[in-house]
């Protein structure tokens, strides 16, 4: 019984752990998604192309230093989903001022 109770005890420690980071990434993707929506009604038109063009800059480096990485599709599917979401706002606010 006490074997049970350890790896109980462990698991509820993991999950307190997992729930803990999954709650500060949340906040922290709250947060940049709102200085995102702020920030980009505020941009020029070359401001937006700057902005995109050092987004996927950064993005490219940052999948290129997890290539190593084996990582499940979720994370590869949300990164792409959420970049691109990213670009074509950058877009369109760029289109809408010319």
């Amino acid at each position: 019984m006490d074997n049970a109770s350890e790896a109980l005890g462990k698991m509820a420690g993991l999950v307190t752990t997992n729930t803990k980071a999954m709650s500060m990434l949340g906040g922290r993707a709250m947060v940049l998604g709102a200085f995102f929506d702020a920030a980009l009604p505020h941009l020029s038109t070359s401001q937006c192309a700057e902005v995109a063009r050092s987004f996927r800059q950064g993005i490219e480096d940052a999948m290129a230093r997890m290539d190593d990485v084996a990582l499940p599709g979720e994370y590869h599917s949300a990164l792409l989903g959420l970049t691109n979401t990213i670009l074509a706002a950058l877009s369109r606010e760029s289109a809408t001022r010319q």
